[in-house]
């Protein structure tokens, strides 16, 4: 593992750190943005489905608790205390079919071809070195099935005024740290878009995370059937 790679686990790890499981009540999850639609459509139109860095796991419960056809959801994260998070939040909320487990892009060597015919992947690939996002990419290509789903969450693309506004410094390749940790990928919509032109893009949106910051961007792609 390099450094890089190193210190951004490290960070997230304690980043997740103090956050406390908490339990669900299914009648109080609603749609209130347009991620929420994308993910209720996942949730609504596959059966198994992996998140990629999912974090606390927010996603994957979203898309089974709004959705009608969603049976089982696969999440990956390394941070120990976001899968303990998410694990321990099903748990309390009684929410069944979801499992977290901790592991880094390794751990999707160990799924079968078009073993998911959905995938999610949210504020991940662009906050992670580009060597590992691209092994990631190949393994979403493998990963799902024909005629599947793969929805993707992008931060907000940076412009030069951002950038000096949150003192971020160029470490090339388009990445971006903060005080010696990765937090940027900074790629247009259009540059991530060709990284999967094996997919066709169904849609695009726009995703409002913070009043004060510009749109996050949401991609929704499927994988042609053979």
């Amino acid at each position: 593992m390099s450094d890089l790679s190193h210190t951004l686990i490290e960070f997230w790890n304690q980043y997740f750190k103090e956050i406390e499981p908490i339990k669900l009540n299914k009648d109080e999850v609603k749609i209130e943005s347009k991620l929420d639609e994308e993910l209720k459509f996942i949730g609504d139109h596959t059966t198994r489905v992996l998140d990629i860095g999912c974090g606390l796991g927010t996603c994957l419960m979203t898309a089974k608790l709004l959705g009608q056809k969603m049976i089982e959801g696969i999440g990956i994260d390394p941070s120990e205390h976001a899968i303990n998070f998410a694990n321990e939040t099903v748990k309390r909320s009684f929410i069944s079919g979801l499992t977290f487990f901790q592991g880094d892009h390794h751990l999707l060597e160990s799924y079968p071809d078009h073993a998911f015919d959905g995938i999610v992947c949210s504020n991940t690939l662009d906050v992670i070195p580009t060597d590992i996002s691209e092994i990631i990419i190949k393994e979403i290509y493998r990963l799902l099935a024909p005629g599947g789903y793969f929805l993707l969450k992008l931060n907000f693309h940076l412009d030069q005024a951002m950038i000096e506004k949150l003192k971020m410094e160029s470490i090339g390749h388009d990445m971006y740290q903060i005080n010696g940790v990765l937090r940027a990928v900074n790629r247009s919509t259009e540059v991530w878009i060709q990284q999967f032109n094996g997919l066709t893009l169904m849609r695009q949106a726009g995703y409002k995370r913070a009043p004060q910051l510009p749109d996050d961007r949401i991609l929704v792609f499927t994988k042609p059937l053979l």
